[in-house]
């Protein structure tokens, strides 16, 4: 067996002689797996931790990477510390580099990923013995008694204690005839006279109409999505007090619905707003998902997703302020409807679509198309969760949302049993845990993990 680390994949001095601490080689260098690499440090003086990315810089991902800067976070600056046990520590971080940073700020997302690079930068600084970031690709994990043997894509293997998967979003495989474009990729220069065509209601068609007003474009926007819904706008609350106690666990999608609404009513009641009810929920929401039977899970997913999300997961006022007045005056336009095709034209694409209850379809045409329905991948997009699932290493959920994850994070391998060695960290674990792609949630399933592994737990 040849061990991994080599100069030339190494960007920085190898391990230390000394192994008191578990070895953990985490895939994936985005948000979560710099959150997860920055808990295992802080956890144990005596951990070494492996970064696995292709990519030139850490911490970014596809969230962080947005070179716009009227792309915001979502969620107030006073609540997006990376460590959860440091809660200015991102507002200290704005402050240092002598930005604005008042708690209640929408950050671009550009200069968080600005943010979560410099965690591990100062990280490799003081600890070189003990963190490593390995440029390439993971394309293969295996279990063994000594350990977890990572395979990588230049032919090299390297041996670990544990392996914490933190792959982040699962790319959908891109349409053969590319008449869509994906919301990720950059827009391209437009004629004044040109339309664009959004597929897709929520936050990533607000980033992509901000990028087209800030372009200059003048042209017409339609988005589009089955019920034409935009995400509610942040406004300030004072969320209301709930204990375990207060929270119908285990109850049916319909009772927790009522319960949510008697919520919104007695947020309401008190001179506040539905958002004092949601965010009241939120510390307790993998918890609910956790304790539902599959049927209720399916449910909420044919019936309830759409409106929890446009409720949940809101948008900037300021972000909220220039929509609006694009709707004003005309240039944006929401549809209901379902996309059924979308095919390339002379003058870009024609798109064939149903409005919202009607039988009879529609055809409109557009300059481009962008596809802005969220991040739609799946597991099997990934050549290595693929391989997992393939190997019996990993095995779907119950509703195939994604990989099957235990309560502590660790992966749940075909034959079920929950592997010591393998976990699983933010988006990737989704299935299991459902609020689990915003930071403030990450970086406390990071700190637990962390916790575990650290104590010798997971071996």
């Amino acid at each position: 067996m040849k061990d991994h680390p080599g100069p030339d994949r190494s960007s920085s001095s190898g391990p230390g002689p000394d192994r008191p601490g578990p070895h953990v080689l985490v895939v994936g260098g985005g948000a979560s797996g710099v959150l997860a690499t920055a808990h295992i440090l802080r956890s144990d003086p005596s951990a070494r931790v492996t970064l696995v990315e292709p990519r030139d810089r850490i911490g970014l991902g596809l969230a962080y990477s947005t070179p716009d800067q009227n792309h915001l976070l979502n969620v107030r600056a006073g609540n997006m510390s990376a460590l959860a046990d440091d809660p200015r520590h991102f507002l200290d971080w704005l402050a240092g580099k002598g930005q604005d940073s008042s708690p209640d700020r929408f950050v671009s997302r550009r200069v968080y990923g600005e943010y979560l690079a410099d965690l591990l930068s100062t990280g490799r600084a003081q600890r070189p013995a003990r963190f490593r970031r390995v440029h390439g690709i993971c394309t293969g994990l295996s279990e063994n008694p000594a350990g977890i043997v990572a395979s990588f894509d230049d032919g090299t293997v390297q041996l670990a204690d544990h392996a914490i998967l933190a792959t982040g979003h699962s790319l959908p495989r891109p349409a053969a005839d590319r008449a869509i474009q994906p919301a990720w990729d950059p827009i391209p220069s437009l004629p004044s006279d040109a339309s664009v065509l959004i597929l897709g209601t929520g936050l990533t068609m607000v980033d992509q109409v901000l990028s087209l007003l800030d372009s200059g474009f003048e042209g017409r926007i339609l988005a589009i999505s089955r019920r034409g819904l935009l995400p509610r706008a942040h406004r300030p609350t004072i969320p209301l007090r709930l204990g375990p106690q207060d929270v119908p666990f285990g109850a049916p999608m319909s009772a927790l619905c009522r319960w949510l609404r008697s919520l919104a009513r007695e947020a309401e009641g008190k001179g506040g707003t539905w958002r004092d009810a949601m965010d009241a929920v939120r510390p307790f929401v993998r918890r609910i998902w956790r304790s539902l039977p599959p049927v209720e899970r399916a449910r909420f997913l044919r019936h309830g997703q759409r409106w929890w999300d446009i409720h949940r997961h809101r948008m900037p006022p300021g972000s909220e302020a220039r929509l609006l007045a694009a709707m004003a005056d005309g240039q944006f336009t929401l549809l209901k409807g379902d996309v059924l095709q979308v095919h390339p034209a002379a003058s870009g694409i024609t798109a064939r679509y149903r409005p919202y209850r009607k039988a009879a379809t529609e055809t409109l045409a557009a300059t481009l198309a962008i596809d802005a329905r969220g991040l739609r991948g799946r597991p099997t997009d990934s050549p290595l969760l693929a391989q997992l699932l393939d190997q019996g290493t990993a095995r779907w959920d119950t509703l195939r949302i994604g990989l099957d994850i235990a309560n502590d994070g660790s992966v749940i391998r075909a034959d079920g049993t929950a592997s010591p060695r393998l976990s699983a960290i933010g988006p990737v674990s989704r299935a299991a845990f459902w609020e689990i792609t915003a930071i403030p949630d990450i970086r406390e399933q990071a700190a637990s993990l962390a916790r575990r592994i650290v104590l010798g737990q997971v071996v």
